[in-house]
């Protein structure tokens, strides 16, 4: 069980956070026990590098389920991406985005 604000699962891995005691914007909502490991990046940085073009007039939100697990480098794009819609989107997770 982890303890509510402990950041990291496993002691001595700085590679993986539990999510939900890094994101501090309020519209980011994390389920409990859901990890996410980065590698290359400090994962502490999720909302920084990973949660692109959420910005707070649209209203957006993200909602990640309990359990999950995040790979490194998995990007969450919003509305303000103004990405081409003539292409096809998968998510593969249990990611709600509302």
């Amino acid at each position: 069980m982890p303890i509510s604000n402990k950041i990291y699962p496993r002691t001595g891995d700085t590679q993986t956070v539990y999510l939900k005691n890094v994101i501090t914007n309020p519209n980011i909502k994390i389920g409990d026990y859901t990890m996410y490991n980065d590698f290359v990046n400090d994962p502490k940085g999720f909302e920084q590098n990973n949660v692109l073009y959420h910005y707070p007039i649209n209203h957006d939100k993200l909602i990640i389920g309990k359990f999950c697990s995040i790979a490194c480098g998995a990007k969450f794009l919003f509305n303000s991406a103004n990405h081409s819609m003539s292409s096809a989107v998968i998510l593969r997770s249990s990611a709600i985005l509302s």
